[in-house]
């Protein structure tokens, strides 16, 4: 009886058990055996001091260490390493690290902490210190933070930096960290400043500078430095004042050249503030759901608003553009898409009709480029066509490479036409033009924000102007950066340049659909919107192109 009662009970089942603690046991336990000294088995040598350690701890916590005692290396054999070139300080907060999981990073330790953690190949330690130096850049730290940061492949840490630098130039002008940059590292530098606005002032004072500070052995890099900076850009009174009185450039022939050059663009700017520039208000809607033939004139330098004879057609969604003293109104949409265009003389004031388009187009990009007007993409519409007032005649080019469902927008610069458009993807992409080979290249978009800009082009920078932000784009660097936005968030509006700045008249008020009636004016130059008028222009969803000279309206 009592034996079947044995045979009766029940097997242990198996239980897995943790010890919640044992990591912290084991830590623990590595670091009694280091202040112990018990069963070193590796030293760290740097300039022959030694630091003495566990191989096991330092292949756990590096895969430096790891992979040299894997590869079986002299190093392994020896039992020691000779680190050359390392902060012996570093070294020892990171061995200490190793046997706690602690660092402590200070102003006068991280730097070199950052170096040897990259070395070594412990990640996590170097990602720390590259967080600390991101929210302690300064102008005492700042090249040396972005030197640091390229030798060890930290690209945030270095845009930071960088970004540091190029906001506070004009603060680092006489810093010693500058004037010691390779003639290569102030080139990029300056380049790079070139495309922030009102910067050229630091740009050119950053290079003088330089070369200044070692005038026999930089003086022949003064023309290609100052090739980078567009002088016509500077300020006037400091071009005056200071640029053109500056002994090195006048004695330099090629510097001379480029003195004449931006004397010369000043006095053309000059003049083009003094020119009277109209802004022609074509077209439009109150309801979006019928055009209207409305044709209106604002005269910028007199702020006066003038009426003037009606277009053959209703149409909104539509796109103008001034070409050889001409307006030409295009496209757009009533009742149904329209491929018909028209053109008005400023002189006699009236509206003929043109040949029509190949394609029905609205909310299209529309630009002038040797003496021809090219219409570009649209609602649902991706081709491309050229319009020739010698001929009269429209001829299909390349279309766009992508389908867009929305908007189009287009400007001239450096003899290539770009496009931004809204493409499936819901981003506004930006695509380049060459007319002399025909071919479409896709270039750098926008995050989806504001999901109808205006672009126009100023020099070699283009402006994405959107109701709910404002972006700014260098040809050359072909990277979006945030600009000042709008001071009102209003849609359907229409954006010109004028000599050079930005004007933005019309549009309505998301919510109310009420018209917002000011005028805003964008000063590239000083990199500030401001409200210059409150004449009351009713435009929306219509095309607005420029001419300068001067006519009679009333």
């Amino acid at each position: 009886m009592a034996a079947k009662i044995v045979n009766q009970v029940e097997r242990i089942s198996a239980k897995k058990c943790k010890n919640s603690d044992y990591e912290n046991t084991f830590l623990n336990g590595l670091t009694k055996m280091r202040v112990n000294q018990k069963l070193f088995d590796f030293s760290l040598d740097i300039n022959g001091e030694l630091i003495y350690v566990h191989k096991l701890a330092l292949a756990i916590a590096s895969d430096y260490f790891a992979a040299m005692f894997d590869a079986d290396m002299r190093e392994k054999k020896e039992g020691t390493v000779k680190l050359q070139d390392v902060d012996v300080v570093a070294v020892k907060a990171l061995v200490d690290y190793v046997y706690s999981g602690i660092i402590t990073l200070t102003e006068g330790n991280v730097e070199a902490i950052l170096s040897v953690s990259d070395l070594f190949q412990m990640e996590w330690v170097k990602e720390q210190c590259a967080q600390v130096l991101k929210s302690n850049v300064n102008r005492e730290n700042c090249f040396r933070v972005r030197k640091l940061a390229d030798m060890h492949c930290c690209k945030e840490l270095h845009d930071i930096s960088h970004k540091y630098i190029l906001d506070h130039l004009d603060d680092l002008i006489g810093e010693e960290d500058l004037l010691l940059l390779s003639f290569e590292e102030t080139k990029e530098l300056i380049k790079d400043e070139e495309h922030l606005i009102k910067s050229e002032d630091s740009a050119y004072k950053a290079a003088i500078n330089w070369v200044r500070h070692n005038l026999e052995k930089r003086k022949d890099h003064l023309a290609e430095l100052m090739n980078q900076i567009r002088l016509p850009a500077v300020s006037t009174e400091f071009l005056t004042n200071h640029i053109v009185a500056e002994p090195l450039l006048r004695q330099d022939h090629k510097c001379s050249q480029f003195l004449i050059e931006a004397l010369s663009s000043q006095l053309t700017r000059v003049t083009e503030r003094n020119n009277s520039f109209h802004v022609f208000l074509v077209g439009g809607t109150r309801d979006c759901v019928m055009g209207t033939k409305e044709c209106k004139v604002y005269d910028i330098s007199k702020k006066k608003l003038f009426s003037i004879s009606s277009m053959n057609e209703d149409r909104f969604n539509n796109s103008a553009v001034s070409l050889n003293g001409v307006i030409y109104s295009v496209g757009g949409y009533n009742n149904g898409v329209l491929n018909t265009a028209e053109y008005c003389d400023p002189i006699s004031k009236q509206w003929s009709y043109i040949a029509p388009m190949n394609n029905g187009r609205r909310g299209f990009g529309i630009c002038t480029y040797n003496d021809l007007i090219y219409v570009v993409g649209g609602w649902w519409n991706s081709t491309v066509e050229s319009y020739n007032p010698a001929t009269n005649k429209w001829h299909l080019c390349q279309s766009i490479p992508e389908t867009n469902e929305g908007f189009n927008r287009a400007t001239v610069a450096e003899n290539s036409i770009y496009s931004l458009t809204r493409v499936t993807n819901g981003n506004n992409a930006l695509f380049r033009f060459d007319p002399r080979d025909g071919k479409w290249v896709n270039l750098n978009e926008i995050q989806e924000t504001s999901n109808r800009y205006r672009l126009v082009c100023y020099d070699r920078t283009l402006f994405a102007i959107g109701r709910n932000d404002c972006k700014r784009l260098d040809i050359r660097v072909n990277e979006w950066e945030p600009m000042p936005h709008m001071l009102s968030n209003r849609y359907g509006f229409s954006a010109v340049i004028a000599a050079k700045d930005i004007y933005v008249l019309g549009g309505e008020e998301e919510l109310s659909s009420q018209f917002i009636t000011s005028v805003e004016r964008f000063s590239i130059l000083n990199n500030e919107w401001t409200i210059i008028d409150l004449i009351g222009i009713e435009h929306c969803h219509g095309g607005a192109a420029v001419l300068s000279g001067d006519f009679d309206f009333n």
